[in-house]
Protein backbone atom coordinates (compact mmCIF):
# COMPACT_ATOMS: atom_id res chain seq x y z
CA UNK A 1 0.00 0.00 0.00
CA UNK A 2 1.33 3.44 -0.95
CA UNK A 3 2.07 5.81 1.90
CA UNK A 4 -0.04 8.99 1.81
CA UNK A 5 1.80 12.05 0.55
CA UNK A 6 2.12 14.76 3.20
CA UNK A 7 3.39 18.19 2.17
CA UNK A 8 4.94 20.20 5.00
CA UNK A 9 5.77 23.90 5.35
CA UNK A 10 7.05 26.01 8.26
CA UNK A 11 7.55 29.73 8.56
CA UNK A 12 7.80 32.44 11.21
CA UNK A 13 4.94 34.91 11.62
CA UNK A 14 2.76 36.52 14.31
CA UNK A 15 5.59 36.11 16.81
CA UNK A 16 5.45 32.33 16.59
CA UNK A 17 6.23 29.32 14.42
CA UNK A 18 3.54 28.39 11.91
CA UNK A 19 3.42 24.83 10.57
CA UNK A 20 1.11 23.52 7.84
CA UNK A 21 0.65 19.93 6.65
CA UNK A 22 -1.43 19.05 3.59
CA UNK A 23 -2.41 15.58 2.40
CA UNK A 24 -2.22 14.54 -1.26
CA UNK A 25 -2.27 16.67 -4.44
CA UNK A 26 0.79 17.81 -6.34
CA UNK A 27 3.93 19.44 -4.98
CA UNK A 28 3.25 22.52 -7.12
CA UNK A 29 -0.24 22.96 -5.73
CA UNK A 30 1.11 22.52 -2.21
CA UNK A 31 3.71 25.27 -2.76
CA UNK A 32 0.99 27.56 -4.09
CA UNK A 33 -1.17 26.83 -1.05
CA UNK A 34 1.70 27.49 1.34
CA UNK A 35 2.43 30.80 -0.38
CA UNK A 36 -1.20 31.78 0.08
CA UNK A 37 -1.02 30.87 3.77
CA UNK A 38 2.05 33.08 4.23
CA UNK A 39 0.33 35.99 2.51
CA UNK A 40 -2.67 35.52 4.80
CA UNK A 41 -0.37 35.53 7.84
CA UNK A 42 1.01 38.87 6.65
CA UNK A 43 -2.53 40.23 6.43
CA UNK A 44 -3.15 38.94 9.95
CA UNK A 45 -0.10 40.86 11.18
CA UNK A 46 -1.33 44.02 9.46
CA UNK A 47 -4.65 43.63 11.27
CA UNK A 48 -3.84 42.21 14.71
CA UNK A 49 -0.23 42.99 15.66
CA UNK A 50 0.00 45.12 18.77
CA UNK A 51 3.74 45.58 18.25
CA UNK A 52 3.31 47.39 14.93
CA UNK A 53 2.09 50.95 15.47
CA UNK A 54 0.63 50.94 11.95
CA UNK A 55 -1.49 47.82 12.38
CA UNK A 56 -5.24 48.21 12.44
CA UNK A 57 -5.46 47.04 16.06
CA UNK A 58 -2.80 49.52 17.17
CA UNK A 59 -4.66 52.33 15.44
CA UNK A 60 -7.88 51.26 17.15
CA UNK A 61 -6.17 51.17 20.56
CA UNK A 62 -4.69 54.62 20.00
CA UNK A 63 -8.21 55.96 19.41
CA UNK A 64 -9.68 54.79 22.72
CA UNK A 65 -12.59 56.94 23.81
CA UNK A 66 -14.21 57.36 20.39
CA UNK A 67 -15.87 54.99 17.91
CA UNK A 68 -13.62 53.77 15.09
CA UNK A 69 -14.66 52.18 11.80
CA UNK A 70 -12.78 48.88 11.43
CA UNK A 71 -12.44 46.07 8.90
CA UNK A 72 -14.84 43.16 9.01
CA UNK A 73 -11.97 40.89 10.07
CA UNK A 74 -11.12 43.00 13.11
CA UNK A 75 -14.74 43.62 14.02
CA UNK A 76 -15.52 39.89 13.96
CA UNK A 77 -12.52 39.13 16.17
CA UNK A 78 -13.47 41.78 18.74
CA UNK A 79 -17.08 40.63 18.71
CA UNK A 80 -16.01 37.02 19.23
CA UNK A 81 -13.78 38.08 22.13
CA UNK A 82 -16.67 39.91 23.75
CA UNK A 83 -18.90 36.84 23.45
CA UNK A 84 -16.11 34.67 24.84
CA UNK A 85 -15.66 36.99 27.80
CA UNK A 86 -19.35 36.88 28.60
CA UNK A 87 -19.34 33.09 28.19
CA UNK A 88 -16.49 32.72 30.68
CA UNK A 89 -17.80 35.19 33.24
CA UNK A 90 -15.03 37.64 32.36
CA UNK A 91 -12.13 35.19 32.88
CA UNK A 92 -11.27 35.62 29.20
CA UNK A 93 -10.94 39.35 28.60
CA UNK A 94 -9.42 41.10 25.55
CA UNK A 95 -8.92 44.34 27.54
CA UNK A 96 -5.85 43.04 29.38
CA UNK A 97 -3.30 44.83 27.20
CA UNK A 98 -2.45 47.63 29.71
CA UNK A 99 -1.81 44.95 32.36
CA UNK A 100 0.45 43.01 29.98
CA UNK A 101 2.44 46.14 29.21
CA UNK A 102 2.65 47.02 32.89
CA UNK A 103 4.31 43.67 33.53
CA UNK A 104 6.87 44.24 30.79
CA UNK A 105 5.26 42.51 27.81
CA UNK A 106 5.52 45.63 25.68
CA UNK A 107 7.39 44.07 22.76
CA UNK A 108 7.51 40.84 20.81
CA UNK A 109 9.12 37.77 22.36
CA UNK A 110 11.53 37.90 19.43
CA UNK A 111 13.00 40.98 21.16
CA UNK A 112 15.72 40.04 23.69
CA UNK A 113 14.80 43.06 25.85
CA UNK A 114 11.38 41.65 26.77
CA UNK A 115 10.49 42.68 30.33
CA UNK A 116 13.08 45.44 30.56
CA UNK A 117 10.69 48.40 30.58
CA UNK A 118 10.21 50.45 33.74
CA UNK A 119 7.48 49.43 36.24
CA UNK A 120 4.04 50.93 35.70
CA UNK A 121 0.87 51.17 37.74
CA UNK A 122 -1.14 47.96 37.46
CA UNK A 123 -4.92 48.32 37.36
CA UNK A 124 -7.68 45.74 37.08
CA UNK A 125 -8.81 45.71 33.42
CA UNK A 126 -12.35 46.90 32.72
CA UNK A 127 -14.95 44.37 31.65
CA UNK A 128 -16.08 43.97 28.04
CA UNK A 129 -19.35 45.72 28.88
CA UNK A 130 -17.32 48.93 28.54
CA UNK A 131 -16.75 48.19 24.86
CA UNK A 132 -19.32 49.57 22.40
CA UNK A 133 -19.74 47.63 19.16
CA UNK A 134 -22.04 48.70 16.34
CA UNK A 135 -22.30 45.99 13.68
CA UNK A 136 -24.39 48.11 11.31
CA UNK A 137 -21.77 50.88 11.28
CA UNK A 138 -18.95 48.40 11.97
CA UNK A 139 -17.46 50.57 14.66
CA UNK A 140 -15.68 49.72 17.90
CA UNK A 141 -15.37 52.07 20.85
CA UNK A 142 -12.77 51.23 23.50
CA UNK A 143 -13.17 52.96 26.87
CA UNK A 144 -10.69 55.77 27.61
CA UNK A 145 -7.44 54.30 28.90
CA UNK A 146 -8.37 50.84 27.63
CA UNK A 147 -6.61 48.74 25.01
CA UNK A 148 -7.28 45.38 23.38
CA UNK A 149 -4.95 42.40 22.94
CA UNK A 150 -6.15 39.75 20.48
CA UNK A 151 -2.89 37.81 20.14
CA UNK A 152 -4.12 34.39 21.22
CA UNK A 153 -7.54 34.35 19.65
CA UNK A 154 -6.15 35.87 16.44
CA UNK A 155 -3.84 32.87 16.01
CA UNK A 156 -6.79 30.55 16.49
CA UNK A 157 -8.81 32.49 13.94
CA UNK A 158 -5.90 32.30 11.52
CA UNK A 159 -5.73 28.51 11.87
CA UNK A 160 -9.49 28.27 11.30
CA UNK A 161 -9.28 30.54 8.25
CA UNK A 162 -6.49 28.48 6.67
CA UNK A 163 -8.53 25.32 7.27
CA UNK A 164 -11.47 26.96 5.51
CA UNK A 165 -9.33 28.09 2.57
CA UNK A 166 -7.83 24.63 2.12
CA UNK A 167 -11.01 22.64 2.79
CA UNK A 168 -10.79 21.20 -0.74
CA UNK A 169 -7.65 19.26 0.16
CA UNK A 170 -8.17 15.67 1.40
CA UNK A 171 -6.86 16.69 4.80
CA UNK A 172 -4.55 19.05 6.60
CA UNK A 173 -3.34 20.65 9.79
CA UNK A 174 -2.30 24.21 10.55
CA UNK A 175 -0.58 25.10 13.82
CA UNK A 176 0.12 28.69 14.87
CA UNK A 177 2.02 28.49 18.12
CA UNK A 178 -0.24 26.71 20.58
CA UNK A 179 -3.34 26.89 18.37
CA UNK A 180 -4.03 24.06 15.93
CA UNK A 181 -6.81 23.18 13.51
CA UNK A 182 -7.11 19.82 11.75
CA UNK A 183 -9.49 18.70 9.03
CA UNK A 184 -10.06 15.71 6.81
CA UNK A 185 -7.89 12.66 6.29
CA UNK A 186 -4.71 12.32 8.32
CA UNK A 187 -1.65 10.07 7.73
CA UNK A 188 -2.18 7.86 10.81
CA UNK A 189 -5.09 5.54 10.03
CA UNK A 190 -6.94 8.53 8.62
CA UNK A 191 -6.41 10.64 11.74
CA UNK A 192 -4.11 13.43 12.86
CA UNK A 193 -2.06 12.81 15.99
CA UNK A 194 -1.32 15.80 18.23
CA UNK A 195 1.04 15.48 21.18
CA UNK A 196 0.26 17.02 24.57
CA UNK A 197 3.66 18.10 25.85
CA UNK A 198 4.99 17.66 29.35
CA UNK A 199 5.58 21.23 30.64
CA UNK A 200 8.66 20.04 32.53
CA UNK A 201 12.18 19.94 31.21
CA UNK A 202 11.81 16.57 29.50
CA UNK A 203 9.47 17.90 26.78
CA UNK A 204 8.04 14.40 26.25
CA UNK A 205 4.37 13.97 25.41
CA UNK A 206 2.15 12.95 28.31
CA UNK A 207 -0.76 12.23 25.98
CA UNK A 208 -1.60 12.09 22.28
CA UNK A 209 -4.85 13.38 20.80
CA UNK A 210 -6.18 11.68 17.66
CA UNK A 211 -8.75 13.61 15.64
CA UNK A 212 -10.05 14.10 12.11
CA UNK A 213 -11.58 17.54 12.42
CA UNK A 214 -11.42 20.13 15.15
CA UNK A 215 -9.26 22.53 17.11
CA UNK A 216 -6.64 22.07 19.80
CA UNK A 217 -5.08 24.85 21.88
CA UNK A 218 -2.67 24.86 24.81
CA UNK A 219 -2.15 27.61 27.38
CA UNK A 220 0.79 27.55 29.73
CA UNK A 221 3.73 29.49 31.05
CA UNK A 222 6.57 27.24 29.93
CA UNK A 223 7.08 29.39 26.81
CA UNK A 224 6.06 33.03 27.38
CA UNK A 225 7.48 34.06 30.71
CA UNK A 226 10.17 36.50 31.71
CA UNK A 227 11.91 38.05 34.67
CA UNK A 228 10.53 41.33 36.05
CA UNK A 229 13.12 42.42 38.60
CA UNK A 230 13.29 39.47 40.99
CA UNK A 231 9.84 38.17 40.00
CA UNK A 232 9.03 35.58 37.35
CA UNK A 233 5.95 36.72 35.43
CA UNK A 234 4.03 35.43 32.42
CA UNK A 235 1.49 36.49 29.79
CA UNK A 236 -1.65 34.82 31.16
CA UNK A 237 -3.22 37.73 33.01
CA UNK A 238 -6.08 37.15 35.44
CA UNK A 239 -8.53 39.97 34.57
CA UNK A 240 -9.88 39.90 38.12
CA UNK A 241 -6.54 41.10 39.52
CA UNK A 242 -4.61 42.54 36.59
CA UNK A 243 -1.74 40.22 37.47
CA UNK A 244 -0.42 36.93 36.05
CA UNK A 245 -2.49 33.92 37.09
CA UNK A 246 -0.95 32.22 40.11
CA UNK A 247 -0.08 28.70 38.94
CA UNK A 248 2.99 28.54 36.68
CA UNK A 249 3.91 24.86 36.60
CA UNK A 250 1.12 23.46 34.43
CA UNK A 251 -0.51 23.67 31.02
CA UNK A 252 -4.11 23.36 29.90
CA UNK A 253 -4.94 21.80 26.53
CA UNK A 254 -8.46 22.13 25.19
CA UNK A 255 -10.19 20.39 22.29
CA UNK A 256 -13.09 22.11 20.58
CA UNK A 257 -14.79 22.41 17.18
CA UNK A 258 -12.52 25.32 16.19
CA UNK A 259 -9.05 26.54 17.10
CA UNK A 260 -10.40 29.92 18.22
CA UNK A 261 -12.85 28.32 20.63
CA UNK A 262 -10.14 25.97 21.90
CA UNK A 263 -7.92 29.03 22.53
CA UNK A 264 -10.64 30.72 24.57
CA UNK A 265 -11.19 27.56 26.60
CA UNK A 266 -7.48 26.95 27.22
CA UNK A 267 -6.89 30.52 28.38
CA UNK A 268 -9.96 30.63 30.62
CA UNK A 269 -9.34 27.20 32.16
CA UNK A 270 -5.70 28.02 32.88
CA UNK A 271 -6.61 31.26 34.65
CA UNK A 272 -9.56 29.76 36.52
CA UNK A 273 -9.75 25.94 36.61
CA UNK A 274 -13.29 26.25 37.95
CA UNK A 275 -14.55 28.24 34.96
CA UNK A 276 -16.34 25.20 33.54
CA UNK A 277 -17.88 24.11 36.81
CA UNK A 278 -21.25 25.78 36.15
CA UNK A 279 -21.24 24.73 32.47
CA UNK A 280 -20.76 28.30 31.24
CA UNK A 281 -18.07 27.18 28.84
CA UNK A 282 -17.71 23.40 28.91
CA UNK A 283 -20.83 22.83 26.84
CA UNK A 284 -18.94 24.43 23.92
CA UNK A 285 -15.81 22.31 24.39
CA UNK A 286 -14.87 18.69 23.67
CA UNK A 287 -12.21 17.99 26.25
CA UNK A 288 -9.86 19.62 28.77
CA UNK A 289 -6.46 18.20 29.78
CA UNK A 290 -4.53 19.77 32.64
CA UNK A 291 -0.88 18.73 32.81
CA UNK A 292 1.87 19.36 35.36
CA UNK A 293 5.52 18.28 35.01
CA UNK A 294 5.64 14.50 34.65
CA UNK A 295 1.95 13.94 35.35
CA UNK A 296 -1.59 14.38 34.11
CA UNK A 297 -3.56 16.44 36.63
CA UNK A 298 -7.01 15.89 35.11
CA UNK A 299 -8.92 15.08 31.96
CA UNK A 300 -12.50 16.34 31.50
CA UNK A 301 -14.45 14.72 28.67
CA UNK A 302 -17.00 17.46 27.96
CA UNK A 303 -18.55 15.76 24.94
CA UNK A 304 -18.22 11.96 24.69
CA UNK A 305 -19.64 12.10 21.14
CA UNK A 306 -16.97 14.48 19.82
CA UNK A 307 -14.66 13.12 17.06
CA UNK A 308 -11.45 12.68 19.03
CA UNK A 309 -9.65 10.20 21.24
CA UNK A 310 -6.94 10.77 23.85
CA UNK A 311 -4.17 8.22 24.44
CA UNK A 312 -2.28 8.60 27.71
CA UNK A 313 1.35 7.65 28.22
CA UNK A 314 1.37 5.57 31.36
Amino acid sequence: MNQPVVHEHRFRSMGTDVEILLMGESELRARQAFSRAELLAGEWMDTFSRFDSESELSRLNSSAGRPVFVSERLFDAVELSVRASLRTGGVFNPLILPALVAHGYDRSFDDPDIGSSLPMTIDVPPGVETLALDRDLRTVLIPPGGAIDLGGIAKGLYADQVASLFAGWPGGVVSAGGDLRAWGEGPDDGRWLVGVEDPGFGRDDIAVVALTDGGVATSGTNRRRWQRGSTLVHHLIDPRTGRPAGVVDRTVTVLAPTAALAEVGATACFIDPECTADRRLSRDLWGILTVAPNRLVSFVDCDPEAPFHVYFDH
